[in-house]
């Protein structure tokens, strides 16, 4: 007998959706999340703000206020809400025994389930470049994560560079919140026609998230100095980060600072997908793995779908569509459920509206080719085991055809992170090297655990107790 009907892994704006919807359907709906109150990234802390720190919603924006409603729906929904809960395995054995192996307040536990949904969200893509393992150097969402959560706001100099709307929209935050970035350092290069074309359209089809994401870039570039088709970049210190130096437009320049904080997109989480035996492919729009989908979110393991920005980046705002597209796939296939909330089509017009901007975003900020391929050898890329580039390229030009053999060779991939911070990058630089596919590359054989549990844990651990 299953503990519950559905599992939801991740309490973002998709989990929350989809576990609402299949709440109000009737179906016993437990949610699995790290964090501490449910939000995922986006809106997180968003009820901690809104009864301890009320002054800072206004700091971090309309967009992340609006959040509250969802969050407050999903409390009243009936759903079983499990904070600081992290899974560790999915089981890879065929349906419908579905079993989850979880890790919280430092005891392990097992759950069965007819139906898991995987909401795990999005990670950063990673930024290779000389310098970037210093103290000082850190991305852009681990710098919003600390504002959100605790109110933290960097002191002394601040540079950000990369691309992408989050770089703007934390920019804004910081102005808001009363510190100014010294400088930003865009690393998108020249946008093609493709992506000038796609402007109207992308207009047309969201206005509103075209007019607000304007707004960030009008007011940054209003107040901040923004240095355009920045390459090269290379942060520098001794014990931690003094300066950085760059190219911009073909001149030379270097900056004394004391924080760089870095942002190149955003890409699917694809960790524990991957480890439960969903089917990947490599997609070449958004330079990224992503799981196959079929329907709204099934993937090549009937029992298992995949939702938000974890099935292909989509941005908040669709999510919560998508959440709702995907759990009433799923009620259909638990049982022949007549939908409690009824599409009358406008859901499925936002959904491709959004998806409209995001086709517009791929093509406007598209990742740096000097973060996707290092071209300086002495870059780490491995930071767990402090493997470079170069000894990639070189154990490629010994015949390694993939991430998994050179395993063996450079230990990349098997530290802490499991690879999560290199993976993408070594498979791109095998298959730079030899002229390959990403498909035929491959990337890393996730096996659980997915997240770290002890030998004392899974000693204690009772398969056949139910939480």
């Amino acid at each position: 007998m299953t503990d519950f009907d559905v599992a939801i892994v991740g309490a973002g704006p998709a989990g929350m959706s989809a576990a609402c919807y299949l709440a109000e359907c009737g179906f016993q709906v437990v949610v699995l999340d790290e964090c501490a109150a449910p939000g995922g990234q986006v809106f997180r802390s968003a009820e901690q703000v809104r009864s301890g720190r009320p002054a800072d919603l206004k700091a971090l924006g309309r967009h992340y206020r609006s959040g509250l409603r969802l969050i407050d729906r999903f409390r009243d929904s009936g759903v079983i809400y499990r904070p600081r809960t992290a899974v560790w395995q999915v089981s890879a054995i065929e349906e419908p025994a579905l079993t989850i192996g979880t890790v919280s307040d430092k005891q392990a536990g097992m759950i069965q389930v007819r139906h898991i949904v995987l909401a795990a969200g999005a990670m950063e893509r990673p930024t290779p470049f000389p310098g970037w393992t210093l103290p000082g150097v850190m991305t852009v969402g681990a710098a919003q994560t600390l504002l959100k959560s605790s109110g933290l706001v960097p002191e002394g100099r601040i540079a950000l560079a990369g691309s992408g709307p989050l770089l703007y929209l934390y920019a804004s935050q910081l102005i808001a919140a009363g510190k100014l970035p010294d400088i930003i350092l865009d690393t998108r290069p020249r946008a093609s026609w493709r992506a000038k074309a796609a402007a109207l359209p992308a207009l047309a089809a969201d206005p509103r998230s075209m007019v607000r994401g304007l707004g960030w870039m009008r007011e940054v570039r209003g107040q901040v100095p923004v240095r355009e088709m920045t390459r090269c970049l290379r942060a520098t210190g001794d014990d931690r980060l003094t300066s950085i130096s760059f190219e911009s437009h073909g001149h030379q320049f270097n900056h004394q600072t004391d924080l760089l904080l870095v942002h190149d997109g955003v890409i699917p989480n694809t960790w524990l997908a991957m480890s439960a035996g969903c089917r990947h492919h490599w997609d070449e729009r958004q330079r990224c793995w992503a799981p196959d989908i079929n329907g709204a979110g099934q993937t090549s393991r009937p029992s298992i779908s995949i939702v938000g920005d974890a099935a292909g980046i989509v941005g908040a705002d669709a999510c919560v569509l998508h959440g709702e597209a995907v759990a009433r796939e799923v009620a259909g296939c638990l049982a022949d459920h007549t939908p409690v909330i009824a599409d009358d089509g406008s859901r499925s017009l936002s959904l491709w509206r959004h998806r409209s901007l995001r086709r517009f975003l791929d093509l406007f900020y598209p990742p740096s080719g000097e973060f996707e391929l290092p071209p300086e050898d002495d870059t780490v890329v491995c930071r767990c085991e402090e493997v470079t580039a170069g000894e990639i390229r070189r154990v490629a030009a010994l015949g390694c055809v993939g991430p998994n053999q050179g395993k063996a060779f450079t230990r990349c991939g098997m530290g802490p992170c499991m690879g999560r911070k290199c993976g993408v990058t070594v498979s791109r630089l095998i298959a730079e090297h030899h002229g390959l596919a990403m498909d035929e590359v491959g990337h890393y054989r996730i096996r659980p655990p997915v997240k770290p549990i002890t030998v004392g844990q899974l000693a204690d651990l009772n398969p056949d107790a139910t939480e």
